[in-house]
C-alpha cells in the first residue's frame, strides 16, 4: 500500500484542459451544511513553494466566500503535515489548533499516481471540390472528396488526489464531513492548475457543506 504523501512537485498534477472538471466525485458525509468559525488548509507535500501556492489560493477562494481560513504554513511553523504522524501527534496538533479557534481542516492528499493511454477512434470526413465540365464551358459542379482521420493515441500520467473537511470541533473518530475525488491528466501550468482545483473544491464544499 502506498503512502498518502504528497512528494516533492506533486502538485504540479493539476492541470489538464480548461473545459474538463478535476472533480470526479464527492460524498456529503456528514449531509448537512454548518458554519465554521476557521479553516486550516493543508497540502501535505514537501515542496514548500508548492505548498504554499496551493494553500493561499484555497485560503483567497474561501475568503471570497466569506469564510474565515489560514494555510497550515502560517499556522504550523514544522513540516508535520509532510510526513506520516503518530496518533499522539494528531492529537497534539488537534489541541493547538483548537486552542487557536480552528474548528475546520481541509487535508488534500495525493493517493495514487499511474499512467494511462487514451484511444479516440478516427472518423470519415467528406469534403466538396468543384470540378469543371467543357474545355469552353463555364459549368462548375462539386464532387465528394472522403478523408479518414487515423486513431489518436494520447498517453501521460493520471493523478488521482483526495481532498477532505474534517469538524475537529466534533469526536475524532466522527469528524469527517465531505470528502472529494480528483482525477487529473497530463499535468501542465502550477499556478493555472491550482487556481482551477481550489476553485472546484471550494465551490464543491460551499455548495454542500459549509455555509457562511
Amino acid at each position: 500500500m502506498k503512502k498518502i504523501v504528497l512528494l516533492g512537485g506533486a502538485l504540479l498534477f493539476l492541470l489538464t484542459g480548461c473545459g474538463s472538471s478535476y472533480l470526479a466525485n464527492s460524498t456529503n458525509v456528514s449531509k448537512q451544511k454548518k458554519s465554521y468559525d476557521k479553516i486550516l488548509v493543508v497540502s501535505r507535500t514537501k515542496d514548500k513553494t508548492a505548498r504554499i501556492n496551493f494553500e493561499n489560493q484555497v485560503v483567497q477562494d474561501l475568503t471570497a466566500n466569506g469564510v474565515q481560513a489560514k494555510t497550515s504554513v502560517e499556522v504550523i511553523k514544522s513540516e508535520s503535515f509532510s510526513k506520516e504522524v503518530t496518533e499522539e501527534q494528531v492529537a497534539g496538533i488537534r489541541q493547538k489548533l483548537l486552542a487557536e479557534g480552528f474548528d475546520g481542516v481541509i487535508i488534500t492528499n495525493l493517493i495514487n499516481a499511474e499512467e494511462y493511454t487514451d484511444v479516440t477512434p478516427g472518423t470519415m470526413s467528406t469534403g466538396y471540390y468543384p470540378v469543371r465540365y467543357g474545355r469552353f464551358g463555364r459549368y462548375y459542379n462539386a464532387y465528394p472528396v472522403s478523408y479518414w482521420e487515423p486513431d489518436r493515441v494520447e498517453t501521460g500520467i493520471e493523478y488521482t488526489l483526495e481532498s477532505c473537511l474534517y469538524d475537529i470541533s466534533v469526536d475524532q473518530k466522527d469528524n469527517l464531513q465531505w470528502v472529494g475525488r480528483f482525477k487529473v491528466k497530463n499535468p501542465s501550468d502550477l499556478i493555472d492548475a491550482i487556481e482551477k482545483y481550489s476553485n472546484e473544491l471550494t465551490t464543491a464544499l460551499m455548495e454542500s457543506n459549509i455555509s457562511n
